[in-house]
């Protein structure tokens, strides 16, 4: 006999006995948590009943994990909801460490009844699940707005300060004027509405986890169109990133109009290669231990102009000032030594 059967009453372990694995997992679906069955289940002589009753436990403990994860993240918005500050906005940016590609910011203002199970810091989520929750929050937001300041501007700013405008023309593109913003990290954007800002606030709060979610989606569907612009540097895999395969691909061609010439992998490739002639005469420059020395050394150099690149001049004249400097002031320092008294030198 089983439950529907019997107009849905308690199932009993005579019952329980003379169904199949299948038929009890069908009917466990429905029930409870707290349904006395369970017990049933795990108090079955197989191993397949009693491994159902295990994993619905586990989901459920998942579950509540889960509700309280997601409690803790509203716990910053809720306080500002309860304090009538309705118009909260989380940003976030994403792209800062990168050697190519933009920067991009994303702010959102998302409403008090907000539902976004499994949301996260984007870095915590699978590009699938990050495209889920990137249609949901558009569908529930009140207002969502992204920026992005370009290479070229990187290099003009600093990283720092091209994220921090990227946050701003965020903010200032939403439709919704908010009234108090979270932002992730440890500097706030300066706008003109109060500002809180969060370590780790992609992790804290639902608003940032939002935005970060928003801004790596648009980033990584920008980066994966230039890989078929640039597809020698593989950005469709690292969106930019400094992964192994990235940095052999820019030794190997070189920085692409994407590169941010300021960070240092790339800077270190812009670097003009010097001649073996410019090696061994900024090497004699550096080792001349006395200011005639170092002028005989600069007759050769004068001799070998032929064999040296403009740049390779320019540069040893500049190592034969600093040596020179470097010398007059040993000599100065020696000088003072000697006139001080009690002092010998040998």
């Amino acid at each position: 006999m089983s439950i529907d059967e019997t107009g849905g009453g308690q199932l009993c372990s005579a019952e329980l006995e003379e169904m199949t694995v299948a038929r009890i997992r069908s009917l466990s679906a429905d029930w409870s948590e707290d349904a006395p069955e369970w017990a049933l289940l795990e108090g079955d002589s197989r191993v397949g009943v009693r491994q159902l009753a295990v994993q619905a436990r586990k989901q459920w403990a998942r579950q509540r994990a889960e509700q309280a994860r997601i409690k803790e993240l509203l716990q910053f918005e809720q306080r500002l909801w309860g304090r009538g500050v309705e118009r909260v906005a989380g940003v976030d940016e994403v792209g800062r460490g990168c050697l190519a590609g933009p920067v991009v910011a994303a702010a959102v203002v998302l409403p008090p009844d907000v539902e976004l199970p499994g949301l996260n810091d984007s870095k915590k989520l699978s590009a699938r699940k990050r495209e889920t929750l990137n249609c949901a929050i558009l569908a529930q937001a009140l207002s969502t707005s992204i920026a992005r300041v370009e290479v070229q501007e990187i290099d003009q700013l600093n990283i720092l300060q091209a994220s921090l405008k990227a946050m701003r023309e965020a903010i200032d593109g939403l439709e919704i004027v908010p009234n108090h913003i979270l932002v992730d990290g440890h500097i706030r954007p300066g706008t003109s509405v109060e500002e809180t800002a969060l370590v780790d606030g992609d992790a804290r709060s639902i608003s940032i986890a939002a935005a970060s979610v928003l801004a790596k989606v648009y980033r990584d569907r920008l980066m994966v169109e230039f890989d078929e612009t640039y597809p020698e540097y593989g950005f469709a895999g690292h969106k930019g990133y400094g992964s192994p395969d990235h940095l052999k691909a820019l030794r190997l061609h070189g920085p692409s109009p994407l590169h941010r010439r300021t960070f240092a992998p790339v800077a270190q490739l812009l670097v003009p290669k010097r001649s073996e002639a410019y090696l061994t005469f900024a090497d004699g420059l550096e080792s001349a231990d006395s200011p005639e020395e170092l002028e005989r050394m600069g007759h050769f150099i004068k001799e070998a102009t032929g064999e040296l690149t403009k740049n390779d001049l320019r540069a040893l004249r500049g190592v034969y000032r600093n040596r020179l400097a470097a010398l007059k002031l040993e000599t100065i320092c020696k000088r003072d030594a000697d006139t001080k008294p009690g002092v010998t030198t040998s």
